[in-house]
């Protein structure tokens, strides 16, 4: 697996398996608002008690634990409209998504209205928006954010830095395509992730 941390020099490289590769960069991820992570989760988190218009306790449903969440102040008083309104359903009921995602009122995207005091479940997410499948269909590698791999396959690794990496970003339908036809011809498959 290839780690990249801050604190290489501190650890001894004979820790390591013989495969891993330590650097002093770290991964950067540009989340890119999406919602992703908040859609592909579900509406998975529970207002249990409003304690004020701006904390709440609240259930994941995923692993039933119970957290207090602090709401940022911008979305405070719609957030407490619809918790005393009865209106505890996802802000969209078109859409299963998280009750505390929220369109970004300073931009693109969307925006997490508890960030900050968000449920482990959200904290340990990791997302992806595309797997990568080798020959036999065992997922080699993700895709993060917009352009980032995490891999422990060193070829798919190089591939993607030689070939995939700097491919402009534009349309994104046309990028995925563009990239499982590399993959493709490498061995690979793309799984991209709706």
């Amino acid at each position: 697996m290839v780690l990249r941390s801050c604190v290489c020099h501190m650890v001894p490289q004979s820790l390591f398996a013989i495969r891993t590769i330590v650097s002093q960069e770290m991964a950067v991820f540009a989340c890119d608002r999406c919602g992703k992570c908040c859609v592909s989760l579900g509406p998975h988190i529970t207002i249990e008690r409003q304690l004020n218009d701006q904390d709440y306790y609240c259930r994941s449903v995923i692993d039933n634990t119970i957290f207090p969440v602090h709401v940022d102040p911008e979305y405070r008083e719609e957030i407490a409209d619809e918790f005393e309104t009865g209106n505890a359903r996802p802000h969209d009921p078109k859409k299963k998504t998280c009750r505390f995602l929220r369109k970004n009122r300073e931009g693109e995207g969307t925006v997490c209205a508890i960030y900050a005091t968000r449920p482990k479940v959200c904290r340990d997410f990791r997302c992806y928006r595309m797997l990568i499948r080798n020959r036999e269909g065992a997922i080699c590698g993700r895709i993060i954010g917009k352009n980032t791999i995490r891999t422990d396959d060193i070829a798919l690794e190089n591939l993607w830095d030689g070939k995939i990496a700097a491919l402009p970003y534009g349309d994104p339908a046309a990028w995925t395509k563009n990239v499982a036809g590399i993959l493709s011809g490498h061995g690979y498959y793309a799984d991209p992730v709706e």
